[in-house]
């Protein structure tokens, strides 16, 4: 066959999702071709709200100061706080003050994280990605599109990519293809894949554009303004806290009398509706549509081909988790590619992948849905606080289960999410971040990424022995043993559930893959027979199954 070239995972799409799996791929030391049909990165300031989950995995990268020194976040590292007015100058109607909004209080995440969440806009974000994953060998093609794919008969595909600017067609071949190409994913509809939830919630039109507002804002730092008029409804998102602006404004769609246009001259109307000054100067810079929706993708795997972000799931923008959950799904599925690529772990460890973030993506969709309906009480009407669940469990408590995950004798009571402030350390949730007095030690949050981490207690001298003889085999496996200080000490015990002769082994997501509460007569055998039933790899015959 001619012009074929070989990558081990061609990723379909180049938003924030494709972009990040292109990055923890090649971090990781895994080959793949990302191709994408735009010219470029996003334009449009689009998705903004980096919460402290993606922080968190941004942040191993070495990504946080490069995403606080973009413009947006700069500018709005003070902004807090939903508002409603009849407009920018108007009078303030309400706000919302839900229990449940932990992540727009920077302070709230003391104790619970090495990071905070980020107002980070998706055109400032975006570039980032693609210059720090070109480092890193990630081949990136834009204005290239997927135009078929085919199995070639045995492990893998065959994908024919056709390049817009050269006209050029060539095959790839590759070991694993990612459908990242977003809510109406082309790749999805061939696989014929279904989607089931709520549905189409509404639509809008996103309307970017540039104007002097900062004597109008005045003092005032909020993430968003719902907008109240009588003939007008809508909702202002500042940028910079001065010149750049979004404005969200609905439309029928369905409706031809009452769909309203959305060229130059009717987008500047609507900014000076929504802000109340009549001869604002407005520069429109773009107009984006788009739906709120919730639906889930059935079936997150087909063959060599896997779903991530808006392709296998959508949600209201309601809590910001739509993109961050697709970060972490991207996450969640490349150190399972790289393991299975590498010869390190069995394929049975990819169908975990649907395991284990399906369910988290069915959860947080429905949060972000009673999120959408709580809105209302920022103008008195009823909400559903009641139903909601904090943000920091939403973003950090959410737990896992699966064939790669080893659960404990603990109790189960099969809910969705634990308590991200107060961590116990079960199997399939987040390992715990640890506070220490000494700056120079990190949080073992700061040491997961890309490899198996066994942490211990102050008397955990016998697993450190048995890590050492299972990586002089081979085995990526590293230790830690958090600082020796007695209040250190203390929250480990607490936060992992284990005696200080125990041992926790965390995933390279950064998630309790098993543990053991003191120290066991054989932690060498186990410690291999958990690391072998994690990644799917034969398990010793004289090693036990039981659970």
């Amino acid at each position: 066959m001619k012009d074929v070239e070989h990558t081990s995972v061609l990723i379909v799409g180049g938003g924030l999702v494709g972009l990040s799996m292109s990055l923890f791929l090649s971090d990781l030391g895994i080959s793949n071709t990302l191709v994408e049909r735009r010219g470029g990165t996003s334009t449009h300031p689009r998705a903004r709200g980096v919460n402290v989950r993606t922080m968190e995995i941004l942040r191993a990268l070495g990504f946080e100061q490069r995403i606080r020194a973009t413009e947006s976040a700069s500018a709005l590292v003070e902004n807090q706080g939903i508002i409603a007015a009849r407009s920018l100058v108007g009078d303030q109607i309400g706000e919302l003050n839900g229990q449940y909004l932990a992540q727009t209080d920077q302070d709230g995440w003391s104790g619970i994280s090495t990071t905070t969440w980020a107002l980070c806009d998706q055109d400032e974000l975006e570039p980032l990605l693609v210059r720090r994953a070109r480092a890193l060998g990630a081949r990136i093609c834009f204005n290239t599109e997927l135009t078929s794919a085919r199995s070639t008969g045995g492990v893998g595909l065959d994908a024919t990519i056709h390049d817009r600017d050269s006209d050029h067609v060539r095959t790839v071949r590759a070991d694993y293809m990612i459908a990242a190409d977003g809510a109406r994913s082309p790749i999805r509809q061939r696989l014929e894949i279904p989607m089931e939830g709520p549905g189409t919630l509404g639509h809008f039109r996103n309307i970017y554009f540039h104007a002097d507002l900062s004597k109008a804002l005045g003092d005032r730092r909020f993430i968003m303004c719902y907008l109240m008029q009588e003939d007008f409804r809508g909702a202002l998102l500042p940028i910079d806290n001065h010149r750049r602006w979004l404005l969200h404004v609905p439309f029928a769609p369905d409706s031809e009398t009452a769909r309203p246009r959305f060229d130059q001259e009717e987008c500047a109307r609507l900014v000076r509706k929504a802000t109340g000054l009549d001869d604002l100067e407005v520069e429109i810079r773009s107009v984006l549509p788009w739906e709120s929706a919730s639906r889930t993708a059935t079936q997150w795997r087909k063959g060599p081909i896997f779903l991530v972000g808006d392709a296998a799931h959508q949600m209201p923008p309601s809590g910001a988790f739509g993109s961050n959950t697709g970060i972490q799904d991207a996450h969640n599925l490349a150190w399972k590619l790289a393991a299975v690529l590498r010869g390190e772990a069995g394929a049975g460890l990819l169908d975990t992948y649907e395991e284990e973030r399906r369910p988290v993506s069915l959860f947080t969709a429905e949060q972000a849905v009673l999120r959408s309906k709580d809105r209302g009480r920022t103008t008195g009407k009823d909400g559903v606080e009641s139903q909601i669940v904090n943000d920091a469990d939403v973003i950090l408590g959410y737990r896992y289960r699966s064939s790669a995950i080893i659960p404990d004798s603990s109790p189960d009571d099969g809910a969705p999410w634990t308590s991200a402030a107060e961590p116990t350390g079960l199997p399939g949730t987040r390992a715990a971040h640890l506070d220490s007095p000494d700056e120079d030690v990190p949080s073992p949050l700061d040491a997961f990424g890309r490899e198996f981490t066994l942490v211990v207690g102050s008397g955990g001298r016998a697993w450190e022995r048995a890590a050492s003889t299972i990586t002089s085999h081979g085995e990526r496996l590293r230790v830690l043993r958090p600082a020796s200080d007695r209040e250190v000490a203390a929250q480990f015990r607490a936060r992992y559930g284990v005696k200080d002769d125990g041992a926790v082994l965390v995933r390279p997501d950064g998630f309790v893959g098993w543990r053991a509460p003191t120290l066991t007569d054989s932690p060498e055998t186990d410690l291999v027979d958990a690391l072998a039933r994690i990644t799917h790899r034969t398990v010793d015959p004289g090693t036990s199954d039981d659970e």
